[in-house]
């Protein structure tokens, strides 16, 4: 449970506890559970821990939960969690290059982008309220990505109102 309020706290960003602290709370409920037997609880615990890793840049260490999560959700034929999971990200290293950019900095043209790509808009219509092309938005939105450590716009939406970037 505290692991739980800590997430949710830390989601929308009401009191929300220290980074590590919420890594360690997911890593001792990861424990607790595996002391238990409860192999869904541990996939479970370990795609919320893999989501806080995520967010905080340590792609490689979320991959390796997220790879151990689905094994054991699609051996439970756990369809909510099979869900969870594809929000996370990608499966594993296969899925993503190394040459990741995950934790650099957005420029501020690309923080400009990525608030309008949260709102949904398309290339064209970015470019046309920006006064640039479709094409150099869409060189912006390909760096948004690769910085954020991103699947896609609906991930990199979801990944910067976790970070706290959209305002």
């Amino acid at each position: 449970m505290t692991a739980e309020r800590q997430r949710l706290d830390w989601l929308i960003g009401t009191q929300p506890p220290a980074y590590e602290s919420l890594v360690d709370t997911w890593q001792l409920t990861i424990s607790q559970f595996r002391q238990f037997g409860h192999s869904f609880e541990v996939a479970r615990s370990q795609a919320r821990l893999a989501a806080v890793l995520r967010a905080g840049g340590r792609v490689a260490e979320a991959r390796s939960l997220i790879d151990a999560a689905r094994d054991v959700a699609r051996r439970l034929d756990a369809t909510p969690l099979l869900v969870e999971l594809g929000l996370i990200g990608p499966v594993g290293s296969r899925d993503r290059p190394d040459k990741s950019r995950a934790g650099e900095s957005l420029t501020p043209r690309e923080h400009e982008i990525l608030v309008l790509v949260a709102q949904g808009r398309s290339n064209a219509e970015i470019g046309r309220q920006l006064f640039i092309s479709t094409k150099t938005v869409s060189v912006h939105v390909s760096n948004i990505l690769a910085k954020l450590g991103a699947g896609g716009r609906t991930e990199a939406a979801s990944l910067a109102r976790d970070l706290g970037l959209l305002g």
